[in-house]
């Protein structure tokens, strides 16, 4: 009989190996169960994983095309019928577009397409703010605001844009209940400047000199001009001077920008340091944070920043959005004292067309001053001037300002001007500014006199056409003729002056002028 090889008479070691074989069955039966149920575990898990990453993923992707899919066709319902009339500099084309629209067509144009959504909103609020603080900037033109950087440039809206303007509809900023005056620039370099240092009268609590943090150390730029290149651009804006030795700075803001140069052989030789940037060319000199040193026959401008630096800085807004600031906050920074508010409406402008005249005028709702008074005023004024003058410039517009900064936005002009004159339409200061400097009446009287003369006097130089307005406005038996040693002003000390005081020194040198030398010209239409 055969014997097994584990019979019992192998022994107890036998028995213990037949023990662990029977064992290690058992324990490979159990792991392999185990190892099933392991297998059936896992795979539970990972479709159960793959399943809800799916969901959470597609469901993230209908968010982000849900976020992404707002067209112009969307923020035309949004603009809820409010539109603006935007003025080609190009070719004078006027179009028509949608309040919100419009704002994420220049926030596309004038944000950073990469900034995190916190900067694109801050940015979209404040333009929709300029926006409807300014949007009849260019009423005596036809329209509201203009495609170039006079108002706000236009590029075609991004997704990003539209959905910044989307998240912010309606929401401006505010002062005290009323729409704040603001503004905005590439960059600041280091530190914003106080509004009424670049615009002298324009001093808002809000928009003030502040150190920038995420900017100061951003590295200064260089550029250089040859004496002969300035001479050139200080001449097509009315400069004088057959050679221009040199430019020193002659005074600074409270930021530390420059805010007068001196213009060695030049005449005028002193101009205010941002009519200097913008005759050389703002994207050129990019700021008026700078420093300037003459090597040989060129001037070397070093800087920093980009812009006037006044408002938010779209820069420093990237930058604050990406460290985790909010909306909210990044306009606290940059605007501080101003509210975020739903802008449901704009207060009215009343309008008076006396049809009789010819004369339409437009005052504010709670002007202290008729729309009425002003068309009689400006009425009288050209009916006596026109037959003095044997011109006429009928239908004329009027428009009465209700702020200082409405009256020099529009215009262009500095505070200390009372009246801006230009083809058939009238801008005027405040009526209580106007009060001030002699009342309503002069200045209407003066700006229809600018009016009559403009056409027959085209082309001729500044003083010309200012000293005869004067001369008639005031009345030649007011006014007394220049010396023959009197120079007449230059166009840029009537039109570029630096001050109140020098503004007023050139016009009475103008009317002088004009006075002495109308007697020889005979007939006002040939005084040269």
């Amino acid at each position: 009989m055969a014997r097994s090889r584990f019979s019992a008479g192998a022994g107890p070691g036998a028995r213990r190996d037949c023990e662990t074989i029977k064992d290690t069955k058992t324990l490979l039966t159990t792991k392999d169960a185990t190892s099933t149920k392991e297998r059936t575990r896992r795979i539970a898990f990972y479709f159960v994983f793959i399943a809800t990453f799916v969901v959470v993923f597609f469901r993230g992707l209908d968010a982000t095309l849900a976020q992404t899919d707002i067209t112009e066709n969307d923020l035309l319902a949004a603009s809820a019928g409010r539109a603006l009339r935007i003025g080609s500099v190009a070719d004078g084309h006027v179009t028509v577009i949608p309040l919100e629209v419009y704002v994420s067509r220049v926030l596309a144009a004038e944000g950073d397409p990469k900034a995190a959504d916190a900067a694109q909103q801050a940015l979209a609020i404040a333009i929709r703010t300029y926006t409807l603080k300014n949007s009849d900037r260019h009423a005596r033109d036809g329209y509201d605001l203009c495609d170039s950087t006079h108002c706000q440039v236009l590029r075609p809206s991004t997704p990003t844009s539209r959905r910044a303007t989307m998240a912010t509809v309606g929401q401006g900023l505010t002062y005290h209940g009323e729409l704040a005056e603001v503004f905005y620039s590439a960059s600041c370099g280091g530190r914003s400047e106080k509004a009424g240092d670049v615009w002298p009268g324009a001093d808002y609590p809000y928009l003030v000199s502040r150190n920038d943090d995420v900017c100061e150390d951003d590295p200064p730029w260089v550029v250089d001009f040859r004496l002969d290149d300035v001479r050139r651009a200080l001449e097509r804006v009315g400069f004088e001077g057959d050679r221009l030795k040199d430019v020193d700075v002659d005074g600074h803001t409270s930021s530390g920008r420059v805010s007068r140069l001196r213009l060695s052989g030049m005449r005028p030789n002193v101009i205010a340091a941002d009519q200097f940037r913008m005759a050389l060319g703002p994207t050129e000199l990019r700021s008026t944070a700078f420093k300037v040193e003459k090597h040989g026959d060129e001037l070397r401008f070093t800087g920093r920043g980009y812009g006037h630096g006044v408002g938010m800085c779209a820069i420093g807004a990237s930058r604050r959005a990406l460290r985790g600031e909010s909306a909210k906050a990044i306009l606290e920074q940059y605007y501080p004292g101003l509210e975020i508010t739903s802008l449901v409406s704009i207060p009215p402008v009343l309008v008076v067309v006396p049809q009789s005249s010819g004369i339409s005028v437009t005052v504010p709702k709670a002007s202290s001053i008729a729309a009425s008074e002003i068309g009689r005023i400006a009425s009288a004024a050209h009916n006596e001037l026109a037959r003095t003058l044997g011109t006429s410039v009928l239908p004329m517009t009027i428009r009465l300002h209700d702020t200082p900064d409405s009256f020099r936005l529009a215009t262009n002009r500095p505070w200390w001007v009372s009246e801006v004159a230009e083809g058939t339409s009238i801008d005027l200061a405040p009526a209580s500014v106007l009060a001030q400097r002699g009342g309503v009446e002069p200045s209407v009287r003066l700006a229809v006199a600018e009016l009559l003369v403009a056409d027959p006097l085209a082309g001729r130089p500044a003083w010309v056409r200012i000293g005869a307005a004067r001369y008639f406005a005031d009345g030649p038996a007011s006014i007394k003729p220049a010396s023959s040693r009197t120079k007449c002003p230059t166009d840029a000390e009537l039109l570029l002056a630096v001050s109140a005081t020098a503004q007023r020194e050139a016009e009475t040198r103008a009317e002088g002028c004009f006075a002495r030398e109308l007697p020889k010209a005979r007939d006002w239409r040939l005084v040269r």
